[in-house]
């Protein structure tokens, strides 16, 4: 798990590092993160895996047909080209004000992969309270130090 830094380009694409692509295969899908300014990148099973649960939500509840249209909806299909990037519709980056040549940063979350713009993740960094004093008492998560 790793937080790269890269610019997007004119044309909206994004080099995906090496590594990064191992794990996510020739095609991802990216869409919008629950977390405002944030997209979300994830493999093609993963993506299937979401959609289906998605899909098994009644649709009578406005909640369950906002979130299938904000992640479903939304989701665009992401062939990798031959120098490792995926070309990102203007539409996404704009969902998380990006501009063509802007700095952005790819979050190597494990199990998926998300991207903001770089000055957005700076200024939610100098924004949130620091690790130490949120309370995490709900979660046993153990060896953390």
């Amino acid at each position: 798990m790793a937080r790269y830094t890269h610019s997007s380009d004119a044309k909206g694409r994004i080099f995906i590092p090496a590594k990064l692509r191992e794990h996510l295969g020739s095609a991802v899908f990216v869409t919008r993160s629950l977390d405002l300014g944030y997209l979300a990148v994830y493999t093609e099973t993963q993506f299937e895996s979401v959609q289906q649960q998605i899909y098994q939500l009644p649709g009578t509840d406005p909640a369950a047909r906002r979130l299938r249209r904000e992640i479903v909806g939304e989701a665009v299909r992401c062939q990798l080209d031959s120098q490792g990037r995926i070309s990102i519709s203007d539409e996404l980056w704009q969902s998380i004000d990006v501009t063509a040549g802007e700095e952005i940063c790819l979050i190597d979350m494990g199990d998926t992969l998300e991207i903001c713009g770089k000055a957005f993740y700076e200024r939610q960094r100098q924004a949130s309270l620091p690790i130490t004093e949120l309370d995490l008492s709900a979660y046993d998560v153990k060896g953390i130090i």
